[in-house]
């Protein structure tokens, strides 16, 4: 129940603090007052979007704060709060502010949430009903919404609706990875195909190397052999310029000094250096013949290695791979094809994966929109009963109202169905869609109807009806004063009215009057001030005697 609002810079209300009751609290003042501008500001705390167009000018901000007796409906609000991590308590305050940069903020209890949690919390404290509310009806969303709000089922079709979106984002997304797919078809055969001749290669580390070092030697091989050659023979053969090589010449200096080793005493330390370089030259003679051994004259072989060289170089520049880093950049190469047709094939998978997902999900959600369905057509009738018997006390007898449900193309966001409001008002005329053939008194008084049924169904707290009562007079807003009445000893109602019958059926009455120099105020009135207010509503300007006795009759005839 709404218990206090406090109003501070908001449009033309400069600052408005006044207290509300249980029951039915009336509403009332001249055009242009202000009275809609409340609705306003409880729609900001209910987590409408806000600009800084809303702040009074000259201000550097607006508040709107309330607060909120909760503790009677602790079974309903109770699931909202430990969804939304909030601390329970038997009353609350909701705060809502905008800066002149147009930044909002909101509150509960002093602690920050954002709008998605204030919306979760205020949908289940207060419904504001508005005129333009009452146009929503001919919106088939607001009429399932009504539909789903009687059946007892909002949270279903919520959790439904969000698997619905869950769906919806798993097929776009398999749409995305079929095309793709069917783009990267010629792609990954071009791919394929250079990685295959990469492949093919074989390309090993520091294969490039070994192939010009072999290139190198095959190409000069026999000038390789004859240098081998020569080295050998002038360290071992005749033709050195010693007898038997530059070997035999050291023999000789090394057995001479041994022939002076007790006459000269350096020879044998020369002797032994000597002997030393013998042995090494020895080995290199070895060597050399070794090499030469070695060295092959192979055109073949030179044949091969030449075409595999070509071959790499080729693939290079193929790529455009710069020679001096062929083989690191071609052996990248060939891991990033790689790897990119492994993705290739990891999307390939995805897409089955997605199409196994989509049809366990479809599933799911056809079970679950099998069961809003159901719902829907067993509230359908109590729906329709409730309207035809308020319609008929106010004033609509042989009114037809019925609730349409038919099956949809598929599945939609709200379901499988269409819904539908049909009515006649005229007896033996077939019912239509409510949109095309209710005037607006015909309106007023099935939003009523319905509005009536919804508070009931989802035990709200708080009902506000902004001059719902548009388009009656005379008896039938006497009714339909008496059914806002009636909801009012149920659940706190404030109700905005032009009409002097309504107005008196409230336990409280409030006036909203402008000032020129302080903008729009609210004040409770006292009972002799509310027979002066509604005399001037059935009256006037110039309010008469008859015209008070009329207003104290409609007040139930104790107020003096």
């Amino acid at each position: 129940m709404l218990k206090h609002l406090n109003i501070e810079n908001y449009a033309i209300i400069g600052r408005l603090d006044i207290e509300f009751h249980p029951g039915l609290n009336i509403i009332t003042g001249e055009t242009g007052a202000g009275k809609s501008i409340l609705l306003g500001a409880l729609s900001l705390l209910g987590g409408a979007r806000a600009d800084a167009g809303v702040i009074r000018e000259g201000a550097a901000s607006c508040v709107i704060e309330a607060q909120f007796g909760i503790l009677p409906y602790e079974e309903e609000l109770r699931p909202v709060f430990e969804e939304n991590d909030l601390d329970w308590a038997d009353e609350i305050t909701v705060r809502r502010t905008i800066s002149a940069a147009g930044k909002s903020r909101a509150f509960i209890d002093d602690v920050p949430v954002n709008l998605g949690t204030l919306r979760a919390v205020a949908d289940r404290l207060v419904d504001i009903h508005s005129q333009h509310q009452t146009l929503l009806l001919a919106g088939t969303g607001f009429q399932t919404h009504l539909v789903d709000a009687v059946a007892g089922q909002l949270p279903s079709v919520e959790s439904y609706a969000a698997r619905f979106r869950q769906l919806n984002a798993l097929k776009a997304e398999r749409e995305r990875a079929v095309a793709a797919n069917e783009a990267a078809e010629k792609e990954r055969d071009y791919l394929q195909y250079q990685l295959e001749q990469l492949q093919a290669l074989n390309l090993r580390s520091g294969e490039i190397g070994e192939l010009e070092a072999e290139q190198n030697m095959l190409l000069h091989a026999e000038e390789i052999a004859q240098g081998l050659d020569f080295c050998a023979g002038m360290l071992t053969a005749d033709n050195g310029p010693l007898e038997g090589g530059v070997n035999g010449g050291i023999k000789s200096v090394v057995s001479a000094l041994g022939r002076l080793a007790g006459k000269y005493p350096a020879a044998e330390e020369l002797g032994g250096r000597l002997e030393s370089v013998y042995l090494e030259l020895r080995d290199l003679a070895e060597e050399f013949e070794r090499g030469r051994d070695s060295v092959q004259i192979d055109p073949g072989r030179l044949a091969e290695v030449t075409e595999r060289i070509d071959e790499i170089y080729t693939l290079c520049r193929k790529h455009r791979i710069d020679e001096t880093q062929a083989e690191a950049e071609l052996l990248r190469l060939q891991e990033e094809l790689d790897a990119k047709l492994q993705g290739f094939e990891a999307a390939a998978g995805r897409i089955g994966e997605l199409e196994r997902e989509i049809a366990r999900l479809e599933a799911e959600v056809a079970a679950e929109a099998e069961r809003i369905t159901a719902g829907r057509l067993k509230a359908g009738p109590k729906i329709a009963g409730h309207v035809v018997k308020t319609l008929a006390n106010l004033g609509i007898r042989g009114a037809v109202f019925e609730v349409s449900i038919t099956p949809a193309e598929g599945l939609t966001a709200t379901g499988a169905d269409r819904v539908a409001m049909l009515f006649s008002g005229n007896a033996g005329t077939g019912p239509m869609p409510i949109e095309q053939v209710a005037s607006g008194g015909e309106m007023s008084r099935v939003m009523l109807a319905l509005k009536g049924l919804v508070a009931k169904s989802l035990h709200l707290p708080t009902i506000v009806f902004d001059e719902i009562d548009t388009g009656v007079s005379g008896a039938v807003a006497d009714k339909m004063g008496e059914m806002i009445a009636e909801m009012g000893r149920a659940m706190q109602v404030l109700n905005i009215t032009h009409l002097p019958q309504v107005a008196a059926k409230g336990e409280h009455h409030y006036y909203v009057y402008k000032d020129a120099a302080s903008g729009t105020h609210m004040r409770e009135l006292e009972p002799a001030e509310r027979v002066e207010h509604i005399a001037a509503m059935l009256s006037g300007s110039a309010v008469t005697e008859a015209a008070r006795t009329q207003a104290r009759e409609l007040l139930g005839g104790s107020v003096e």
